[in-house]
């Protein structure tokens, strides 16, 4: 519904794209509501497999935004030229799959996932562009609802027609997207877009290995389960569904989990080797010397409970067998708790920015304050109602940042001062805590958490 440009930041000189919404759409409400809900949803979706928002604003009336330049191409280029390699198509649904469920967890539905959405930079890495008919989930908005938007060649069948979705509506979608990968084709075809609507809510689902014989059974397993025609059949979620493919191509699930963000498995190198987290890590480790234990305490046990001479058996014979059958003993090994270092005392915490506004001023009766921050702090708008920052300018070692929105809004800006830790201080706390350098001890704090603090920007009544 919108034209997408590309062009270059005067600012930064860096290339982007920008969104516009053509002006003969502005007629109809909806279109203009819908451009300006998928601003708002993007922004609020912050996650390393979904394209990001760097600016949005209004020029004649006509509505843009400014995202991220992805100049790697689409998922629907790379189809183009022939099937995906089982691996590849696993660590490509691998980092959508996160994004995803990144999205589901705020309550955002994807409902057009298709191949054109999929998008690379130029590393390779895969990002999830597109959420214009994005669903609020348990949204009462008719603009939200669950009426029939989408492309008819990847729909589940319950949006399809025009019921209730959930986000394992696009656990069916990247199912067949999955098809569509591996074989280089759809998975329904017909000779109207409503003819494949009807495919997805009737046919069964197509055997890949019909198209292709020697692809593993297991992988016709995932791509059934993630296309069942009853949801409650489907994979729960996107992860698990990644999980599934994974064990498919690679023989291991890899590190995912819905509950986080965490979890991209480093199988990008050419030995596929997987850097299992720091928890994981230490649980090997541990594993490894209590095994280690028990074999030597079986040997120094089994050598003790061997008779040194004949003993006499229940049985009355004409003369003593020596008993040479080693007598077994069950052994309880305790897994002992990994040693963390100690908890931080309340005084203790990780330096926050010295962030602090410099400037308020109207132009044109728009408000705008200015603040100025360490160069390497991260800052994220927490109200989107109206409100924005964008970056302006690097000088003399600080970032100088605008912000701006409707008179008398009061922006709330966190501003994060990132913390470098190796992964030897990771494991020295639990995961809901982060290891202080400093003090040698634990912070009562996720990571993405410490370092930050919270400032309240006022903005100027302009008059207008």
């Amino acid at each position: 519904m919108a034209t997408v440009y590309r062009a270059r930041d005067p600012i930064s000189g860096r290339e982007v794209a920008v969104k516009v919404l053509p002006r003969e759409m502005l007629h109809d409400p909806q279109f203009r509501s819908r451009f300006e809900r998928e601003i708002k949803l993007i922004a609020a979706l912050e996650h390393s497999a979904i394209v990001p928002i760097y600016d949005a604003g209004e020029i004649d009336e006509q509505p843009y935004f400014v995202m991220r330049f992805m100049n790697g191409g689409s998922l629907s280029d790379v189809i183009k030229k022939g099937p995906i390699p089982l691996e590849d198509t696993a660590k490509i649904i691998e980092k959508v799959a996160q994004g995803l469920a990144y999205a589901h967890r705020k309550g955002v539905i994807h409902r057009d996932l298709k191949p054109d959405n999929i998008l690379f930079d130029e590393t390779g890495e895969p990002f999830i562009s597109d959420f214009g008919v994005a669903k609020i989930a348990e949204s009462a908005s008719a603009l939200t609802g669950s009426g029939v938007i989408g492309t008819p060649a990847y729909m589940s069948p319950e949006q399809a027609q025009g019921i209730e979705i959930d986000r394992r509506s696009d656990v069916y979608g990247l199912g067949v997207i999955v098809y569509q990968m591996l074989s280089g084709q759809q998975p329904y075809s017909a000779d109207t877009p409503m003819g494949v609507v009807v495919k997805h809510i009737t046919d069964p689902v197509p055997e890949i290995l019909k198209v292709l014989p020697n692809l593993k059974p297991e992988v016709d397993a995932v791509i059934k389960t993630a296309m069942a025609k009853d949801k409650n059949q489907r994979y729960e979620n996107t992860i698990e569904l990644a999980k599934a493919l994974n064990m498919a191509a690679i023989g291991s699930a890899g590190n995912l989990s819905f509950a986080t963000n965490s979890g991209i498995a480093s199988r990008l190198n050419d030995n596929k080797t997987v850097v299992a987290s720091r928890g994981r890590t230490a649980g090997m480790i541990v594993a490894g010397v209590v095994l280690a234990v028990a074999i030597v305490g079986f040997l120094l046990l089994r050598n003790q409970l061997l008779p040194l001479e004949t003993v006499a058996t229940d049985t009355p014979t004409s003369e003593t067998q020596p008993n040479n059958t080693p007598t077994l003993v069950a052994v309880t090994l305790v897994e002992p708790t990994p040693a963390f270092a100690p908890a931080c005392s309340a005084d203790i915490a990780f330096p926050t920015s010295m962030a602090r506004l410099t400037d308020s001023i109207c132009a044109q009766k728009i408000p705008y304050i200015y603040a100025a921050m360490e160069e390497n702090a991260v800052f994220t708008v927490l109200n989107t109602d109206g409100a924005k920052c964008r970056q302006e300018a690097v000088k003399n070692g600080e970032k100088v940042i605008s912000c701006t929105g409707p008179s008398f809004t009061v922006i709330q800006l966190e501003v994060c001062l990132p913390i470098e830790l190796s992964e030897q201080d990771l494991a020295q706390c639990p995961a809901d805590e982060t290891f202080n350098s400093a003090n040698s001890c634990c912070v009562a704090a996720p990571k993405e958490k410490t370092g930050c603090k919270l400032i309240e920007i006022p903005l100027k009544g302009c008059g207008g």
